[in-house]
């Protein structure tokens, strides 16, 4: 038996890759631990949406390399675009930082590779002990939310983006596969599944969309709650959100709109409109009772005037998003945007991401005042450390993705929902009935 760390960065598609290779290993007999608990194999996934990004991939591909690890295994975006040129790091630099350059074997898993991820690491293991360690399954320990990747890649051709390089043109995983595996999760004890994808909407099988993969995993399984990760404002159809009407669909649509300024949006090349967008944001808001809209904005995209900026500032207030991811503008290489004259200076970027920020805080402050008394159902996942007064803290997700805190006594182990009602607006519930715990 081997013993396996994992470590993403980025985005939710990266957490189900690793989730299910983790699942994978643990069925040919390996253990999951934590990076700090000296695992013999690091399965890092690494993330190149930013120049960011892309540094503390690099800083964690050195740091993973010195730490002791006889397999040290790299995936992710950040790999792909290093592998087409983007500031590479090569393996003998890691074998170097690590000072084993005769013990430290380093594996890299480009796009093409990914789909057999799981193999090629286990061919991996094998060959660096030597022969095959498989033993009887190690339990995999499931947590409460589980990411299923259902589609990877990207077809579209916004100025900005880099992960469509790295990630290729859009594949969707078969239907059958996509609800067997979302059926061995719930067999594990996951109680909320997310669905998760580049291009989350693409999904397609011959003339089936997302919305008849839904519903199959509606009723071919027994899945408690079913969340969507991430989906493109263009992907929103009357035919996906009526499906809403069934309870165990979680009311909350993550839909990148990125400026709040059609001309910025005509400079990124994103195929959507604001009329549109806010049209569609409120037929859900029509549709589906206590939804909740989150988005992502970029601040500073070259050519951003300031008064498109303003006009980005409006269009917040005026959807009033539940909440924003703000990016302030990175130029990646090999994408259009990195040739855009105009750029914004650093510190505009940097007082405009205030003003978005202080705006988002105050829509947030006064949708929470306007929920106090509400109920809701939470699935509680994290356990705090500290105990105060014979009681620690738990936090977890309503239904809709907002965030509750409640304190339960020390010992109480939590592995189900409970409903509770909204109590101030530090998002500190108070339990009123409780059940499957």
């Amino acid at each position: 038996m081997v013993r396996i760390a994992f470590h993403y960065l980025g985005c939710r598609l990266n957490e189900a890759e690793n989730e299910a290779i983790a699942r994978s290993m643990t069925d040919k007999g390996h253990e999951i631990v934590a990076i700090a608990d000296n695992p013999d194999v690091i399965v890092l996934n690494t993330c190149g949406v930013t120049a960011d990004a892309m540094r503390k991939s690099r800083n964690l591909m050195r740091r993973f390399a010195a730490a002791g690890a006889r397999l040290l295994v790299l995936m992710g975006c950040a790999v792909d675009l290093m592998q087409a040129g983007e500031n590479s790091v090569s393996d003998d630099d890691l074998r170097q930082g690590a000072k084993r350059d005769d013990d430290l074997r380093i594996v890299r898993i480009y796009r093409d590779d990914r789909p057999k991820a799981a193999d090629i690491i286990a061919r991996a293991i094998d060959e660096t002990w030597n022969a095959s360690v498989a033993q009887a399954p190690t339990a995999y320990k499931p947590r409460i939310r589980c990411f299923i990747k259902i589609e990877d890649g990207c077809n579209n051709a916004c100025t900005y983006c880099s992960v469509r390089l790295a990630r290729g043109r859009e594949r969707s995983v078969a239907g059958a596969d996509i609800v067997e595996e979302i059926r061995r999760c719930l067999a594990l004890g996951e109680r909320e599944i997310v669905l998760t994808g580049v291009q989350l909407g693409a999904w397609k099988e011959g003339d089936r969309r997302l919305p008849d993969l839904i519903g199959d995993i509606l009723s071919k399984t027994d899945v408690e709650r079913l969340r969507l990760s991430s989906i493109e404002p263009w992907h929103l159809r009357p035919e996906l959100y009526e499906l809403w009407s069934d309870k165990r669909l979680c009311p909350h649509f993550h839909t990148p709109v990125q400026s709040g300024s059609d001309a910025v949006l005509s400079m990124m090349r994103r195929r959507t409109h604001l009329a549109e967008f806010e049209s569609k944001i409120n037929d859900l808001r029509r549709k589906i009772p206590n939804v909740r809209v989150s988005t992502d904005l970029i601040v500073g995209f070259p050519g951003e005037t300031d008064a498109m900026w303003r006009e980005t500032l409006d269009f917040i207030e005026r959807i009033g998003f539940d909440d924003i991811h703000l990016f302030r503008f990175s130029a990646r290489p090999g994408t259009i945007a990195a040739t855009l004259p105009n750029p914004v200076a650093p510190e505009v970027k940097r007082e405009r991401w205030n003003e978005a920020h202080d705006r988002m805080m105050q829509i947030k402050r006064d949708k929470m005042q306007a929920s106090i008394g509400a109920l809701c159902r939470v699935l509680w996942e994290t356990r705090g450390h500290e105990i105060v007064d014979g009681k620690r803290r738990w936090s977890g997700y309503a239904e809709n993705y907002l965030r509750l805190y409640r304190y339960f006594d020390a010992d109480r182990s939590m592995r189900g929902t409970v409903t509770c009602e909204i109590f101030g607006e530090n998002d500190i519930a108070t339990n009123i009935e409780q059940d499957d715990i």
